[in-house]
């Protein structure tokens, strides 16, 4: 069993600051970092995949960290649930936000899987759809457990160990993964140790009285975010906060939807659905640096301690 602990947090320098002294930490947990790589070789092996999904097999990119003669045989996993914009950029590569995450966890010593919900089924992107076809609380529910199934069944990785994370149209599928009843999970199956939800819509949840994550759950949000508000995501982590939840969020000023990106500048994307904008359609997107670095050491923080012997 897990401790139930919350945070809400407000540009948390010293957080960050106490979040990356603990970059040495991982190293006494299973997710410490691959040792033994040389300048100039990758730590990780990168290949496709095909996954069984409820109603269409999916696809997808997975990272493999090499192994070492102090390896474990079954290393942590992660699934990383990608936005509205699909997994891959307009030339049909993973997107450089999936990547450096992907990468990240892999040299953290994580089998790490990104699953595309969208090309099997026919579809690029859904950002600019009122109507979207594939919905984060039914159809990439599913498709996040297909993920963790598959996962599972792999001899090099822990059952026990294998967290999600997800961005937007994918940090809103967190929230619903981590409910104790989501569609896709069986009772009797595997289930997700944790979650991380980057600046996901949260009102969904807001507004149910029975919802109750059954993980420890990080949500990581911008306060400049006019696309999908922080707002609902701080009142959603007070009243999880009353129930004695595990959940944590963190809000960081000045960061819009994307704080995270490794690179490029924020910038107005005209065209896509937001129902709080003028006509329904507009929202910013772009990096934030400082809130960049200090999520990267509030998921390895997390981390680090949800997968504490």
């Amino acid at each position: 069993m897990h401790t139930a602990f919350c945070r809400i947090l407000r540009s948390p320098r010293a957080t960050m600051l106490a979040a990356l002294a603990m970059a040495g930490a991982l190293a006494g947990c299973a997710g410490a970092p691959v040792a033994g790589a040389r300048a100039g070789e990758s730590a990780f092996r990168e290949e496709s995949e095909k996954i069984p999904g409820k109603d269409v097999t999916l696809t997808g990119v997975l990272f493999t960290p090499m192994s070492s003669p102090a390896t474990p045989a079954r290393r942590p996993a992660i699934v990383l649930m990608h936005g509205c914009a699909g997994m891959g950029d307009a030339r049909g590569a993973l997107a450089p936000r999936h990547r450096d995450w992907a990468e990240r966890f892999a040299r953290w010593g994580f089998v790490t899987l990104v699953p595309d919900s969208f090309s099997p089924r026919g579809i690029r992107s859904l950002c600019e759809l009122k109507d979207r076809p594939i919905q984060p609380w039914n159809e990439r529910t599913v498709d996040a457990y297909a993920a963790l199934d598959y996962l599972v069944s792999r001899n090099d990785v822990d059952p026990s160990a294998v967290l999600v994370l997800g961005w937007s149209h994918g940090g809103s599928t967190v929230m619903s993964v981590v409910r104790r009843d989501p569609p896709g999970r069986h009772a009797s199956g595997p289930h997700f140790r944790a979650a991380v939800a980057f600046y996901p819509g949260c009102s969904s949840p807001l507004h149910q009285k029975s919802y109750q994550p059954s993980m420890p759950l990080l949500i990581l949000h911008g306060e400049a975010d006019d696309w999908a508000p922080a707002a609902p995501c701080v009142e959603l982590g007070h009243k999880l906060e009353a129930s004695g939840l595990p959940v944590q969020t963190i809000t960081y000023p000045n960061a819009q939807h994307g704080f995270d990106a490794p690179s490029g500048q924020v910038h107005l994307l005209p065209n896509v659905w937001n129902p709080r904008a003028p006509g329904e359609r507009g929202a910013h997107v772009g990096p934030n640096p400082e809130a960049r670095s200090a999520a990267i050491g509030e998921v390895k923080r997390f981390v680090h301690q949800v997968l504490r012997p």
